[in-house]
């Protein structure tokens, strides 16, 4: 690289630094424009590309359509020209490395940074391909990180793109009357066919290319960065484009179980071997992968100031969900909640068995009142019911709710699951991070040990809840069993339709003997659903009566509950057992 000529030489208005790197049709170099005091990269199409027949013509009129992008995820061209007997691109410079450098050594991201990325690239892809651009080289190589944003991706390298026909593509501008779109010529440089391990089966069988061949790119770059390899390995490239044509790769979740159902799905789909069978655009994929993402915790509505006093905790005021279900009086001896109710809500198995099923699973994934948290069983598509488990929290093989979301950070370490609400004073929120585990059966034991860490700003609660489901609203139905760290519990109904978004079926008004009150203690709750009955304990003492019962919801899935503001909180075992 030191006896590179082009180091120290100037071109045009601009100075030669040192080289960024080569690829197959060019040598990237870094570069000064002194009037502009602005750093660049210049590409320097290699000779053996550039003297190609008729190529200046067709560079000059591909760098024009380029350089009409304007996205904050697409690395902008300012110019290009010639210099001697070479042709030159002047990009943007863009100077903390690229994903590939962050995938180096089989490296996987958190899958919420992952998707993060993969939703900045498919819409700056849509970008280009309103305007009849394909990449055709979509790959981490391509995907450039700025060194004051290590949030931001943005893609280059759209240089070696085809243009394509759009007169037939209704989803696209229709660029009829540009004359570059329609020359044949700009789709002969038989040389830029795009990087083995990225490639669609469409540009391995020559066949045409268009937005979604992109997409099936993209796909793979996510698979790769969820995974931390491609899909596919050969010693050979003819042994990795059959296999891009031919073989199914392996499950995601094998390599990583902590990536979710949902995920997974929006890959195999993107991946899928038939263009027809993607996403049909980058911006609908991006839209699946903002739904996964803005599902992955189940969040209520603004919320409303904390009440000191108890019995009304932090909870949040939603919008309205279903109409109030009908009460009656119980009475007894045992803490007990006759339930009867609404069907199961069922969450999707996202597996792709057929083409049909693809179909009817992208139709649920897509639509913004459901995005795969919970549907109707009676559409006809598969569900799946939880199985017993213990969970000590020694990996996150149960994807648990992780990250940061809204004031709540979730992580696990050191076999506990550590959750921690920041906020302004005076404010209060309640979050239910969960496992993807199925809907809860008909029958079962669901117990948690939990304690506080630190305390609320003004009155926090925890406790575990069942039966959980989330309207499109953000509205949370569910039942709960809160303690509080002065020896109070309260048994609540979650209910986007009642005033305060809960309401109460049983509490205590003094301290409860079997609770361990303060900060740093544990405590276990437990609840037993047999049939249409719930019995509550705490610290194997059981909870007393009588208590007005609810008949309002089944199904659903499992989950902690915390609330408060700048409180923390320790989850140390969660199990179910099924009856």
């Amino acid at each position: 690289m030191e006896n590179d000529v082009l180091i120290g030489q100037q071109i045009g208005a601009y100075s030669i630094q040192s080289r960024l790197g080569e690829g197959g049709m060019a040598r990237v170099y870094k570069a000064y424009h002194a009037r502009l005091r602005r750093e660049v990269a210049i590409k320097v199409i290699l000779s053996q590309i550039a003297q190609q027949t008729d190529f200046k013509a067709r560079f000059e009129r591909e760098a024009q359509l380029v350089a009409s992008l304007q996205h904050p995820n697409i690395v902008a061209v300012y110019d290009f020209g010639d210099f001697g007997n070479q042709t030159y691109l002047v990009m943007q410079y863009v100077g903390g490395g690229t994903l590939r450098d962050q995938l180096r050594g089989g490296h996987a991201l958190d899958p919420r940074q992952a998707t993060i990325y993969a939703i900045q690239m498919g819409k700056a892809l849509h970008h280009a391909h309103l305007r009849g651009i394909v990449h055709r080289d979509v790959k981490p190589q391509n995907m450039l990180v700025p060194t004051n944003d290590a949030n931001q991706l943005l893609l280059s390298d759209f240089g070696i793109a085809k243009l394509y026909d759009t007169r037939h593509e209704p989803t696209l501008v229709n660029m009829a009357g540009s004359a570059s779109i329609h020359d044949p010529s700009l789709t002969s440089v038989d040389q830029i066919v795009g990087t083995a391990e990225y490639m669609a089966p469409e540009q391995v069988n020559g066949a045409p290319v268009d937005a979604r061949t992109d997409v099936y790119a993209l796909g793979v770059v996510l698979y790769q960065m969820l995974s931390g390899e491609v899909p596919f390995h050969s010693t050979t490239i003819q042994g990795l484009l059959f296999q891009h044509v031919h073989t199914a790769p392996r499950p995601l979740r094998e390599l990583n179980p902590y990536v979710s159902d949902t995920l997974a799905y929006i890959v195999a789909r993107a991946m899928a071997k038939a263009p027809a069978d993607r996403f049909q655009s980058a911006e609908e994929m991006a839209q699946a992968l903002e739904a996964a993402n803005s599902n992955a915790t189940y969040q209520l509505a603004q919320s409303q100031p904390f009440s000191p006093g108890f019995p009304q905790p932090a909870f949040i005021n939603t919008p309205p969900y279903r109409t109030s279900a009908s009460v009656t009086n119980a009475s007894g001896t045992g803490f007990t909640v006759p339930v009867t109710g609404r069907p199961a809500r069922r969450k999707v198995i996202s597996y792709i068995v057929s083409g049909l099923l693809v179909l009817l699973l992208v139709a649920l994934l897509l639509v913004k009142t459901g995005i795969l948290s919970s549907f109707n069983p009676n559409n006809g598509t598969l569900t799946t019911t939880a199985k017993a488990f213990t969970e000590n929290f020694q990996n996150n093989d149960r994807n648990w709710t992780i990250g940061n979301l809204n004031n709540l950070t979730a992580s696990i370490a050191n076999n506990q699951y550590d959750l921690q609400i920041s906020g302004a004073p005076g404010g209060g929120q309640t979050y239910f991070p969960h496992p993807e585990v199925g809907t809860l059966p008909d029958n079962f034991t669901l117990t948690v040990s939990i304690e506080e860490t630190r305390p609320a700003d003004i009155s926090g609660a925890y406790g575990l809840a069942f039966r959980e489901s989330q309207n499109a609203s953000g509205g949370v139905s569910c039942y709960a069993l809160i303690i509080h760290t002065d020896g109070k519990y309260q048994v609540v109904k979650y209910d986007p339709n009642a005033s305060n978004g809960f309401t109460t079926l049983g509490q205590s008004n003094n301290a409860f003997a079997a609770i361990h009150k303060g900060l740093n203690q544990f405590n276990t709750l437990q609840v037993t659903v047999t049939g249409s009955t719930f019995t509550f304990r705490i610290n194997g003492t059981a909870l007393p009566g009588p208590i007005t019962p609810d008949t309002a919801y089944t199904g659903g899935q499992l989950a902690v509950l915390v609330a408060g503001t700048n409180a923390a909180f320790v989850v140390q075992k969660v199990a179910l057992a099924i009856q």
